[in-house]
């Protein structure tokens, strides 16, 4: 029977003041989601050196923009809300901070301003990462993404060696900021972790395509003769093998790991190879020279630094005179980017980068008893791998760590949601 309001007010004609509540997304935003993942293959890719005709439209930068246009656009339409987590995201905003403030006290402020724009681009992306990554399968597809991304260096690298497109006269490399063969494989070495961790959740074919993939990067890492990110590759591994639950795969992959090592020795044709006497390696006296450099800036400069990236400026007026015979009288990066941060932007940027690192361990650590404890466990390795290699580089205004802890916060909000699929 109808009430009087109902007889009055059909449901077929609701009257001007009761509006319907919209339908909204529980999954976050659509469109940015995608455009993130166009993002990551494109910057992978370098399609704006590949294709230089494609430069002057800047196409990375354009998809990085229209994923944040849309973010803005579709966040308020969605259930969740804008993300900020704590301390991770306050901690990343705040060591941008620092480097803001560091570029007006820089030694070349033209370069710190470059840097730390170009920095401020990974923030962003970090935060559409944050907000649009909310489902274990949006999880798996950014990851997806990084792992089918890192075919186009690895490949290119191999395409390079095998045509005697060479750095140094024997080292492989690709292009834009993977014609660095140390940048290049360190990039590359960050991805196993992840493609083995995507193999673990794969069914055969697929677990089969990862194991292919896996296999080119340690083609294209091996051909750079980077030793720093060999090692850290190295230690990701081991860490992999470690971890299994089965003793007998878990010995396999180790006894693997040191037979390959042993295997590949053989064919470094690197000049400064693992045999040589470390005291007379040049390339190991020039990365002590740029780390003694690097205390000797920081001592100068505690507080600021000298400037984001001004380590390379700064670095002839501070290198030890011991060190000026082996080429080190050079502009050169620090080669340790803890030291390279303590030297650029001094304590306050040092303690907040640990920070940021050591709270994204602690975090994801925690997450591998979980429902996607896989992936948390292939984030972590990838991190440490960074921690590893960057002990013999400076890495701290790359994509990959801040890709890396993005992925473990969106982890941790989608276990806190329970935003897990049930296996099949």
């Amino acid at each position: 029977m109808q009430t009087p309001l109902e007889a009055r007010f059909p449901a077929a004609s609701s009257p001007w003041f009761i509006r319907e509540v919209p339908v909204v997304s529980t999954d976050g935003p659509k469109i940015a989601f995608a455009l993130l993942i166009v993002f990551v293959l494109m910057l992978y890719s370098s399609i704006a050196i590949v294709l230089p005709q494609l430069n002057p439209l800047r196409p990375v930068l354009l998809v990085a923009a229209a994923a944040l246009v849309m973010l803005a656009i579709e966040l308020p339409q969605t259930a969740q809300g804008f993300r900020f987590t704590r301390p991770q995201t306050l901690l990343l905003i705040a060591f941008l901070g620092v480097a803001v403030a560091s570029t007006f006290t820089a030694l070349y402020m033209k370069l710190a301003f470059n840097t730390t724009l170009d920095f401020s681009k990974i923030v962003l992306i970090y935060i559409v990462i944050e907000n649009t990554v909310t489902t274990e399968s949006r999880l798996r597809k950014i990851l997806w993404a990084l792992v089918i991304g890192g075919l186009f260096p690895a490949l290119g690298t191999i395409h390079h060696f095998v045509n005697g497109i060479l750095i140094e006269g024997s080292r492989g490399s690709w292009v834009g900021v993977f014609k660095n063969p140390n940048e290049d494989a360190y990039c590359l070495a960050v991805l196993v972790p992840l493609a083995l961790a995507l193999g673990a959740k794969s069914k055969l074919p697929a677990r089969l395509l990862l194991w292919t993939i896996t296999g080119i990067y340690l083609v294209g890492i091996f051909l750079t003769f980077s030793r720093g990110s060999m090692i850290g590759l190295v230690a990701g591994l081991a860490l992999v093998g470690w971890r299994q639950r089965s003793v007998v795969i878990r010995m396999l992959m180790i006894a693997g790991l040191v037979g390959g090592l042993l295997g590949g020795g053989a064919f470094w044709t690197r000049n400064q190879g693992f045999n040589r006497d470390l005291s007379q390696d040049t390339t190991f006296r020039q990365r002590i020279g740029t780390i003694k450099a690097g205390g000797f800036m920081f001592l100068d400069h505690p507080i600021l630094g000298v400037g984001p990236l001004n380590s390379i400026v700064a670095y002839p007026l501070y290198v030890p005179e011991e060190f000026l015979d082996c080429g080190c009288q050079n502009q050169l990066v620090i080669h340790n980017s803890f030291v390279q941060v303590l030297a650029e932007l001094g304590l306050p940027g040092f303690i907040l980068f640990m920070a940021l690192l050591g709270t994204s361990l602690l975090d994801v650590r925690k997450l591998q008893s979980g429902p996607i404890g896989a992936y948390a466990s292939g984030l972590e390795i990838s991190l440490w791998v960074f921690v590893v290699c960057g002990l013999a580089g400076g890495f701290i205004y790359t994509w990959s760590p801040y890709l890396l802890i993005a992925l473990i916060v969106a982890t941790k909000h989608i276990t806190q949601s329970n935003a897990v699929e049930t296996p099949a």
